[in-house]
């Protein structure tokens, strides 16, 4: 049955459960309107009583799904509110109801069609659509943006016009349409809550930078902070463009733009910032003193906050004759790190020669500690150094040198080693202690830190007692002696500074005192001796001579006058049996103590 209607009410959809929906509204099309010519066709027919499946599906904006409670409903009530179609390719085409046709065809029931010549357009159809179902709850956003972006896409439609069709806030509309190019992750995100469309509309902000928008479009992916990934490409927007205009100004200067060169700011690249550097007369480099050499250059440093500003440097200092201020500078040039090299392998060389040396040095040693007697004078040299350099008698090394064999306690090794030697060679014993630590020195010295003055002593006592130095050990003494000599130079230099400061001092002096100073300076000086002679008496010159003759004894080095007090001693035994006068002048040890030649048992 056809029946013409006009216009058609809709019936409440107990199946659908949709609010009734005032189409006419929507399209802006007036109910009351009549076929303005008999002979046209009527705005709305309604057609009982068909088939569902002999309807044309449209493509709908919502995706028709189907649950078993709705079609069950269908099946027991019927559809109760009838289709919306329009007159398509000689058929009826659904505009709205698509669901609901299907519904009905799953149930096997008939249902009612409202024709609608007035929604022929495609977009009529879609905006028909869109007033019907995206008051839905089951409405998704991502749905709602296909179809603002099919009327956008393909009808031309602009944001306000669209929002004053659905009667939505264009903001809103500009949202969605935004949504609608998001990758699918995006569209879920909004679906499902996670992101809102104002943060869609804040992504879109960054469609025209791809690598920014992929970056955020990957943010949303991982579930990061999308906010804070906003504000940074913001910034990072920002930087572009004033990277982009200092670029084209520096360039119209003729300014050379370089990248930030790897280790700049701390020394390990080649090139250096103006405000480190200085030129030949010692001024500071500027962008304007620097301009006319041929390594001035600058680069945007892209690791600092705030606005983003060339950096100035010279991209070859030592070329261009300037001076490097920066002190943890270390790059070297290929000619310099080959120099390097050379110096490396031969330092490297020089120790290993300056070991072996040292084993020789130490077997001499070792025979000079085992030697039968000790050597004229050696005695007191070491007593000498024993007394400057201290004593390690714990050290292995000092059995080593003695040639103490054994595994067991040192400190009993060494016990019994002395123990077991001739009174009158004990002093190699202190020798061996002595050695000690005069290596130890020497080892320091090589190493660049040790005490030169040490080293060099012991090199001299040893060439003292027959040491042979052999070419290494002789290059390390000649630098040894030249680092002394360095280091007197400096401090005389250091000294002779000092002096002078108390001379120009003296003399401020004299001159604030007036012009007869010095004159009545050397008066109170014979007063002062005149006072001081009156109180000695006339007998002063012969008690300032016993004062320092008294003092030269106070000065006298403690261990010198322990040895002149046995040597007295020793005078007098000799003396008193009569027969150690000739041995005395001889220095004849062996004489001196007969058990020196006895055996030795370690």
């Amino acid at each position: 049955m056809t029946t013409v209607i006009a216009p058609a009410e809709l019936l409440d959809d107990e199946s659908c459960a949709p609010e009734p929906i005032e189409l006419t509204d929507a399209i802006g099309v007036d109910p009351d309107d009549e076929a303005a010519d008999p002979g046209e066709a009527p705005a709305k027919i309604l057609l009982e009583g068909i088939d569902p499946a002999e309807l044309i599906f449209t493509r709908n904006v919502r995706k028709a799904e189907l649950t078993p409670d709705f079609v069950g409903s269908i099946k027991e009530h019927g559809l109760l509110q009838p289709i919306i179609a329009t007159p398509y390719e000689g058929g009826v085409a659904i505009i709205l109801g698509n669901r609901r046709a299907k519904g009905s065809i799953e149930a096997n029931r008939t249902v009612d069609v409202i024709v609608r010549n007035d929604l022929s357009a495609e977009e009529a159809r879609i905006i028909a659509q869109l007033v019907e179902n995206m008051h839905r709850e089951d409405m998704r956003e991502s749905e709602i943006a296909d179809a603002y972006a099919q009327l956008s896409i393909e009808l031309g439609l602009d944001a306000d016009q669209i929002a004053a069709r659905v009667a939505q806030d264009p903001k809103k509309v500009r949202a969605s349409i935004a949504l609608s190019a998001m990758p699918k992750t995006a569209r879920s995100a909004v679906d499902e809550g996670a992101l809102t469309l104002d943060d869609a509309e804040l992504i879109a902000e960054f469609e025209g930078d791809p690598k920014a928008y992929k970056r955020l479009l990957d943010t949303i992916e991982r579930g990061g902070k999308l906010s804070w990934a906003i504000k940074n490409e913001r910034a990072k927007a920002v930087k572009a463009v004033q990277r982009r205009e200092t670029t084209q100004a520096l360039k119209a200067a003729g300014v050379r733009m370089v990248g930030e060169p790897y280790g700049f700011g701390w020394g390990g690249s080649k090139e250096v910032g103006l405000e480190d550097l200085a030129d030949a007369d010692g001024v500071v480099l500027t962008p304007e003193n620097h301009k006319s050499c041929g390594g001035h250059a600058a680069f945007f440093n892209e690791n600092v906050q705030g606005d983003i500003k060339a950096r100035w440097l010279c991209r070859d200092p030592h070329q261009y004759g300037h001076t490097v201020l920066l002190r943890s500078y270390s790059f070297r040039s290929q000619a310099e790190e080959e120099a390097k090299a050379a110096a490396e392998q031969a330092n490297r060389e020089r120790k290993e020669a300056l070991a072996i040396a040292q084993e020789v040095r130490h077997e001499y040693i070792q025979q000079l500690c085992r030697s039968k007697k000790v050597p004229k004078g050696m005695t007191r040299k070491v007593l000498a150094m024993l007394y400057s350099l201290g004593a390690d008698q714990h050290d292995p090394e000092v059995l080593a040198f003695l040639q103490a064999p054994g595994d067991d306690d040192r400190t009993a090794r060494f016990g019994r080693f002395i123990g077991r030697t001739a009174e009158a060679r004990l002093p190699l014993v202190m020798l061996a202690i002595v050695a000690v630590r005069a290596e130890r020195e020497v080892r320091n010295a090589v190493s660049g830190w040790g005490k030169a003055a040490v080293a060099v002593a012991w090199f001299e006592f040893l060439m003292a007692y027959g040491y042979e130095l052999n070419e290494p050990e002789i290059d390390l003494l000649a630098v040894l002696r030249a680092r002394i000599a360095e280091a007197a130079a400096k401090a005389a230099a250091e000294a002779a500074a000092e002096a002078a400061a108390e001379e120009d001092e003296d003399e401020e002096l004299e001159g604030e005192e007036g012009g007869d100073g010095p004159e009545l300076a050397a008066v109170a000086e014979e007063d002062e001796d005149e006072e001081l002679e009156g109180e000695e008496g006339g007998d002063g010159p012969e008690l300032a001579a016993v004062a320092e003759e008294d003092e030269d004894e106070e000065l006298e080095d403690p261990l010198d006058r322990y040895l002149a007090v046995v040597t007295e001693n020793e005078s007098e035994d000799a003396d008193s049996d009569g027969t150690d006068d000739q041995v005395e002048e001889a220095d004849d040890w062996e004489a001196r103590y007969p058990e020196i030649n006895e055996p030795i048992a370690a």
